[in-house]
């Protein structure tokens, strides 16, 4: 005779699986979270590192004698700067992968501005931006970008006190537009960029958006600008 008590297989109907806390997780999610949670830890490293970079630098600044050296030195901690507020910037956005432009461009002028000797911390920079979110591989040169020009005009435009402007705006063709103006001393007829190792350095980086530097200066002020895809 059978056990009434014993227990019998239950089959659940094909089109309704099994769900609940014992259910198998899907492995596609499950690895994408991983590499999602490696990705963060990797840019908060970079993030360390490259302040750590920044910190021992400081250091050594007050030791370089020499003007044109501790220029070049300076400018070398601004780029570096750069990096790391743009790696910071993505740790704390929560994607891992885009920042709100607008507020990296702000970030970067305000540390430019203070890392730039000889009292001009009081120029104002002004900064206006479309809302637009922007990936790793067009925000690294593009700060590169922002960072040289604000830097040229801190050094070369002012004898007295003026201001600098950036904007970024949204354009029509999956492109935007990075510009930065002020209103200070004009470039020197027949000026040569090359001749400039930062200004040098954001035609190279233009080129890597699809753009070139494009500069114009007159007795108002110098305009600079260049586009990138978004």
């Amino acid at each position: 005779m059978s056990n009434p008590l014993r227990s019998q297989p239950v089959a659940l109907p094909a089109d309704r699986p099994a769900t609940g806390s014992g259910a198998p997780e899907d492995p596609i999610a499950e690895r994408i979270r991983e590499l999602e949670a490696e990705l963060r830890e990797l840019q908060h490293r970079a993030k360390n590192s490259l302040q750590l970079v920044i910190s021992l630098l400081k250091l050594q600044t007050g030791r370089i004698r020499d003007p044109d050296a501790r220029a070049a030195y300076e400018q070398t901690l601004v780029r570096i700067e750069a990096l790391a507020i743009l790696y910071r910037q993505l740790h704390e956005s929560g994607t891992g992968t885009h920042v709100n432009l607008g507020r990296y461009i702000e970030s970067l002028a305000d540390a430019v501005k203070h890392g730039t000797p000889g009292g001009l911390a009081n120029v104002p920079i002004e900064v206006k931006s479309d809302p637009i979110q922007i990936g790793l591989y067009e925000a690294m040169p593009l700060g590169l970008i922002t960072a040289e020009l604000i830097t040229n005009s801190l050094h070369h435009a002012f004898p007295e006190q003026g201001w600098i402007r950036v904007s970024v705006t949204q354009e029509n063709n999956g492109r935007a537009r990075l510009i930065v103006e002020d209103n200070g001393r004009a470039l020197p007829a027949g000026f040569d960029t090359t001749a400039e190792d930062g200004l040098m350095l954001a035609e190279a980086l233009a080129a890597q958006l699809g753009d070139t530097l494009n500069t114009e200066s007159d007795a108002a002020g110098t305009t600079a600008s260049v586009s990138f895809p978004v």
